[in-house]
């Protein structure tokens, strides 16, 4: 078993608290990102993983065996960092052998570490750069035999800190494809860390958002980019982010709710019952926030961005006391762009309007009481 379980789990540094009672359990073999802005505590808590930062509170396992005193190489893992670390007078071959060669409690014989190293470089497609040195391959194949370095020991768990930061936007969007297929041929666990949400998004079998230090949500992509659980979640998952307005719950006398912004009516069924009147913040993601000529919220073009598969639509909403908010829109690629100052109208579908609580931030849902 490679699962990983963090129980209350706590970091500090002194007077700074860089992970706080994190609760979280990896899955045996899950493709698990911990996802968040810098300093948020998502590398803090994979270097406790790999037994390269004390634990201050709380309890960590891999698999069945609490590791909260267990030496980093007694752990069974392998860690892949954003700098590719590798030995610059050493062949591409000697590089990933090198785990084997240093665990002598383990020592292979020549046989069986040539055929693990030929089994990583043939996953890797790294067998025509056997002979090479580092200084002769690109970022994109130094950071092959990194991985290959990992895969050779056969860990019970991949830590990866951020691996592709370092590659430019093509070989990242390849190395994103590599990283999934290869998590599905080698079936462990990996725990891959970045602050950049396309990876997570793309590769994850879930994510664990953190932000300050804790842990704001985990769930499958899906999950977390269609039901946030707090407004943090709702404004850092989405490209571009989910459009969020201030206001307050109205009932109107039919039943229905809505949220009013100004002279904006923001319509939402996920209003919470006896909610009305409670300062709330409505979230709209792109996508659902359309153009119609009898939508209820008005905006002033200010911009189109034209991405090929879609236009942007970047708009200034009136919320009241001189005040607005720019939110953008998804838009159909044909047709012609609107003029910037062009006054528009929105519609948006009432059950895809999230609603948070203004003071917490958290996700308020509809009940039938």
């Amino acid at each position: 078993m490679s699962s990983i379980t963090f129980r209350g789990v706590t970091k500090r540094y002194g007077d700074v608290t860089a992970v706080s009672d994190l609760d979280l359990e990896i899955a045996d073999n899950e493709f698990m990102v911990l996802l968040g802005p810098s300093g948020c505590g998502k590398t803090t808590a994979l270097r406790m993983i790999a037994g390269l930062e004390s634990i201050t509170e709380g309890e960590l396992s891999i698999g069945d065996r609490v590791v909260n005193n267990v030496e980093p190489q007694n752990r069974d893992i392998a860690m892949v960092f954003q700098s590719y670390a590798l030995y610059p007078h050493m062949t591409v071959r000697r590089n990933i052998e090198s785990p084997l060669r240093a665990d002598r409690s383990k020592r292979l014989s020549k046989g069986d570490r040539d055929a693990r190293v030929a089994e990583a470089a043939g996953i890797l497609g790294l067998e025509d750069y056997l002979d090479r040195k580092p200084a002769a391959l690109s970022g994109g194949q130094r950071q092959r035999v990194a991985l290959g370095r990992a895969i050779v020991r056969r860990p019970q768990a991949f830590l990866m800190d951020e691996p592709l930061s370092n590659l430019d936007a093509k070989l990242r969007t390849q190395t994103r494809a590599e990283l999934v297929q290869l998590h599905t041929d080698l079936a462990t666990t990996f725990v891959y860390v970045t602050h950049d949400q396309v990876e997570a998004m793309t590769m994850a079998t879930r994510v664990a958002i953190m932000n300050d230090g804790r842990l704001q949500q985990a769930g499958t992509p899906r999950e977390v980019y269609e039901d946030p659980a707090n407004l943090f979640v709702a404004r850092f998952i989405g490209s571009p982010p989910m459009n969020t307005i201030d206001g307050q719950v109205v009932v109107a006398q039919d039943g229905t709710t809505g949220v009013v912004a100004g002279d904006q009516l923001i319509p939402s069924t996920n209003a919470p019952a006896g909610s009305a009147g409670r300062k709330v913040v409505a979230g709209i993601r792109p996508e659902h926030l359309v153009p119609h000529p009898d939508g209820t919220i008005t905006g002033k073009v200010t911009g189109t961005e034209w991405l090929g598969h879609e236009r942007q639509l970047l708009s200034h909403v009136p919320i009241g006391d001189s005040n607005s908010v720019q939110v953008i829109s998804r838009a159909d690629p044909d047709g012609d762009d609107p003029r910037p100052g062009e006054q528009m109208r929105f519609a948006v579908d009432p059950d895809r309007v999230h609603l948070f609580d203004a003071d917490s931030g958290a996700r308020m849902r509809r009940t039938d009481s």
